[in-house]
């Protein structure tokens, strides 16, 4: 008898809730509205039905653009902070349900989060990572340790040796994930961002040869050295070349150009202190969808299938953690994604 009467009572809190809700099939076709949602959109369900949604108005356009990535990825996408008529902005939620086949599209007023409520969506995320992670990669080293010890090939002690250090440094990462809520700097030191960068596009060459010929670099050779975490920024580059990466995969015609330079202009949002020192990396892919704009920073926000929407996010917690900035510039055919740094204090003039 319960489960007679569940999809009523759950269609029933739908319809009386404060907040538009639409329900799209995994055609991306409007198959119900609550009440609220047609008095939002000045249009009634039978009215949506007859259509194409994105059709009917310039804010339903703009909620079929999302609609369409979420069905087309099957995978659950938030935008934040869009602008959808009228005055204010609104945060737009769409749910995928393996189960129904179907999407859940909710549209609420946008709310601006200090930085506490943003990190805890990611913090349960990085408590589980670092559980899971710490076990194999013990494992790894061990392993890599032995072929080191007993190996007379002296190739085979420089990849084993090449293996250790990228197994401990992960280690150090899912640390830093176990706590990324209150996440922290590490040991600090002087870092040169070519040197950085170069690390980087090996680290993922070894990883995956596929990204060989792909990577490209740019580099200003008289660059100042930076102050900083060395693990996390890595970590935060080796992010933005892996999505740029993952964009051009399919394209034969794919590239990667990982550049250094030097730029006055811009200034740290959180400190103010210039971040003159310029890490980017350009593809040449489909383009980042507008839909999702500065909410591509938030935990869990993705554009790929499989993807979990944590690498930007990282990216740019490490960059504020390094009174830096990741901005960033997309249209379809280029996309570039800038850390910005200061100097370290030495190399100030």
């Amino acid at each position: 008898m319960t489960a007679a009467i569940e999809p009523s009572a759950a269609a029933l809190a739908a319809d009386q809730a404060a907040i538009p809700i639409l329900i799209f099939s995994d055609e991306a076709r409007c198959v119900w509205a609550n009440t609220q949602a047609e008095e939002w959109l000045g249009l009634s369900i039978r009215n949506i039905r007859k259509s194409r949604f994105g059709e009917l108005s310039a804010v339903c356009a703009h909620l079929a653009d999302i609609v369409d990535q979420a069905c087309d990825a099957r995978r659950t996408l938030v935008a934040l902070g869009r602008p959808l008529g009228g005055a204010g902005l609104y945060d737009v939620h769409a749910r995928w349900s393996d189960q129904h086949e179907q999407l859940a599209l909710s549209v609420l007023p946008h709310q601006s989060m200090g930085a506490k409520a943003s990190e805890a969506p990611a913090l349960g995320f990085g408590r589980m990572l670092a559980h899971e992670l710490k076990n194999p990669l013990a494992s790894v080293r061990g392993a890599a340790q032995l072929i080191r010890r007993e190996t007379e090939l002296e190739g085979a002690r420089d990849l084993a040796r090449l293996i250790i250090q990228d197994v401990d440094r992960i280690t150090r990462l899912a640390d830093h994930w176990s706590r990324v809520g209150d996440i922290r700097l590490g040991e600090q030191s002087e870092i040169n961002l070519n040197l950085l960068a170069v690390s980087a596009m090996e680290s993922l060459n070894r990883a995956d040869p596929a990204t060989i010929g792909v990577l490209r670099e740019n580099f200003d050779p008289s660059l100042p050295s930076i102050n900083g975490d060395p693990d996390l920024l890595m970590q935060a580059v080796l992010n933005l070349i892996q999505n740029a990466f993952d964009a051009v995969r399919s394209d034969p015609g794919g590239t990667i150009t990982v550049e250094t330079r030097y730029d006055a202009g811009p200034r740290s949002r959180s400190s103010g202190h210039p971040t003159p020192l310029v890490l980017s990396v350009r593809d040449n892919g489909p383009g980042i969808p507008e839909s999702l704009g500065p909410g591509i920073f938030t935990p869990f926000v993705t554009t790929k299938p499989a993807g979990e929407g944590l690498g930007l996010a990282f990216a740019a917690r490490i960059a504020a953690l390094h009174d830096g900035q990741i901005d960033f510039e997309s249209r379809p055919g280029t996309t570039v994604f800038n850390i910005r740094l200061p100097i370290a204090k030495k190399d100030l003039p």
